[in-house]
């Protein structure tokens, strides 16, 4: 497995690390000066874990991971005590113990500056620091050591790699302090959202699931009901209003619109109301970070002559919206100062406005929806990128929470081949340097095994952290980890079909786009049958007596034959004898696939994925 990516090099740690040396850990006589032997199989426990005597429960919960996977690697169980007894002669010291300051040796709190997610690695021979904030850094900083040190990788929920080691060893001279690139760090994928013992090891968050204490909980959640989008029908319903105050809601053409509505947000009672309605819901859960104040998931936006008036000078729609939320964010300051009130910058509200700036409590998600992702934002030739380029450069300047819902999936067909892979690394980098401080990555999140979805969730959570971490490394990594010996073919498949992406991308017409059709897909059916089915046919085989990889390789195959089966769908009433046997066969081996590993889902749209499943069980069972 290749380690070398997780050295500290300066030069590729520089940009979220600091490594130096402490003359306050001078080395003591009759240690071994090259590194801090934690453990060693065959020999009994030298290092005791210490942790804070009011330790938070996620420094516990660290504690008890350090100790549970350094056994599982070398069979050493580390005993784990309390600041509140004496220091043991050889110490892993977890979090800010009463000891940690005085061994860092620097006269201020070793944790300076790391925030609540950041954490510093500090051999203090013949002791270990790992410093962290009680949130999630301690945490954060013993997945470090473990994934690093001790070579543990955690792939998915169901596949780790826990290695057999002879020995546990960080250097001696180790100082380094890792903080993310990111405050908000959310691959929004099934795996993370359905399991936050895996999130917390990936080092991210779910604000839409928050996890308990132990994993680190959710310092970014959305509170009162009011989600990250789309809420006005709630601040508002045209159920409740619209019969007696059709004016309360968006005229289009000249008629106010009930169904499919968006607010008139000119209209000085439906500032009341939502103000009224959204301090209601504060009230009763007041200790969320964000409440949303947001438009429905359509467009017909309000064109009354009030409402026009503001869009024209502002000349963009989001001049109505963000004078409002103004306004409502005004209000709720006064009672709940720390409140931040979000709302989106989307569609038709993505342009910033020419006049009117954020309130310091108003946060905008900026939605990357229209873009092409197959290949990094700034590199694409289509122009919708550069559109959304001018429009982050203005609402960087208005705000230092810039927040970002960003796409890495294709919609209405999850499991399909969406070679994006090469456009997430560019895209994080791009967001990191536009301002951004909370990243959503919204993926296939209503169930597992879409278009290389494991993979995407391992590298966006890594890149979320540090963006600057070489792509081939991690790539090398992952393969080989995942899939074992079938590493080489799944590879081969992979880049494939990015190569063919990337090359058809090349024209601005022919973008990579998240509500993409099976018959818009870059991969040719010349490619699936007789390059992919060889790829796939020699992976299966090289797993075979592998339950693990063979699961995961089949898995991962299911993108391939749902392609070729939705392709074939539309034709099958002119189809040979041959190709209606091949739909049965296919339509078979997907459902089988399914039941057993249950999670499977085809599309965001259930109707969608109901009708898909319908079509493959009449397939299958004529």
């Amino acid at each position: 497995m290749l380690m070398f990516w997780y050295n500290c090099d300066m030069k590729r740690i520089m940009p979220f690390a600091l490594c130096a040396l402490v003359a306050g850990c001078a080395l003591v006589s009759g240690t071994d000066n090259s590194t801090l032997k934690l453990a060693a199989r065959g020999k009994k426990a030298a290092y005791t874990i210490v942790i804070p005597e009011a330790a938070s429960p996620s420094q516990k919960y660290a504690a008890e991971e350090l100790r549970d996977f350094t056994e599982q690697t070398t069979g050493v169980k580390l005993p784990i005590v309390t600041d509140a007894e004496p220091l043991p002669q050889k110490a892993i010291l977890l979090g800010n113990t009463k000891y940690t300051d005085e061994l860092a040796g620097r006269g201020k709190s070793a944790a300076e500056g790391l925030g609540t997610d950041g954490f510093r690695l500090l051999a203090c021979p013949p002791h270990l620091l790992v410093v962290g904030a009680p949130d999630r850094g301690t945490l954060y900083g013993v997945y470090e050591v473990l994934e690093r040190f001790a070579g543990c990788r955690w792939y998915s929920s169901w596949h780790s790699v826990v290695p057999k080691r002879e020995s546990i060893e960080v250097p001696a001279t180790i100082d380094e302090v890792q903080v993310p690139a990111f405050a908000m760090r959310e691959p929004y994928w099934f795996d993370v959202k359905r399991h936050p013992k895996f999130a917390a090891r990936l080092r991210v968050q779910v604000s839409r699931n928050p996890s308990e204490e132990k994993y680190g909980g959710c310092a970014f959640r959305f509170g009162g009901g009011l989600g990250s989008c789309h809420t006005f029908e709630t601040l508002l319903s045209p159920d409740k209003y619209f019969d007696e105050h059709p004016e309360y809601f968006s005229m289009v053409k000249g008629e106010r619109l009930k169904k499919r509505s968006q607010l008139c947000l000119t209209n000085p009672d439906v500032l009341r109301i939502v103000t009224s309605n959204v301090l209601e819901r504060i009230r009763s859960d007041p200790g969320a970070k964000f409440y949303g104040v947001s438009q429905n998931d359509w467009y017909n936006y309000c064109k009354c002559p009030s409402c026009k008036a503001v869009d024209d000078e502002e000349e963009s729609h989001a001049g109505t919206m963000i004078r409002f939320v103004n306004a409502v964010a005004e209000a709720v300051e006064k009672e709940f100062p720390n409140a931040i009130i979000e709302t989106l910058a989307y569609q038709y509200t993505r342009k910033p406005p020419k006049k009117t700036r954020l309130r310091h409590n108003v946060v905008p998600c900026l939605c990357t929806i229209e873009c092409d992702f197959s290949r990094p934002i700034p590199d694409s030739p289509y122009g919708q990128n550069a559109s959304f380029m001018a429009d982050i450069n203005g609402w960087k300047t208005q705000t230092d929470q810039l927040y970002v819902w960003d796409y890495t999936t294709d919609f209405p067909n999850y499991p399909m081949p969406f070679p994006n892979v090469y456009a997430l690394q560019g895209n994080i980098r791009f967001f990191r340097d536009n301002n951004v401080k909370e990243l959503f990555e919204q993926g296939a999140y209503q169930g597992r095994h879409a278009d290389f979805a494991e993979l995407k969730t391992w590298l966006l959570s890594k890149w979320m952290w540090n963006p600057e971490l070489p792509m081939k490394p991690l790539l090398d990594d992952f393969f080989e980890g995942y899939y074992g010996k079938a590493a080489p073919y799944v590879r081969d498949y992979f880049e494939g079909i990015h190569t063919v992406q990337l090359s058809r991308s090349s024209s601005p017409d022919k973008p990579l786009l998240i509500f993409d059709d099976v018959s818009m897909s870059a991969v040719s059916q010349t490619f699936l049958t007789h390059v992919a089915d060889d790829y796939w046919r020699k992976a299966l085989e090289a797993v075979k007596d592998d339950p693990a990889t063979s699961y995961n390789v089949r898995m991962a195959a299911f993108s391939v034959d749902y392609l070729k089966l939705e392709r074939m769908r539309p034709k099958l009433a002119e189809a040979s004898d041959e190709e209606k046997a091949e739909a049965k066969r296919l339509a078979k081996s997907l459902l089988e696939r399914m039941d057993e590993a249950k999670d499977i889902r085809l599309a965001e749209s259930l109707w969608r994925h109901d009708t898909i499943l319908k079509a493959w069980r009449a397939l299958a069972t004529p």
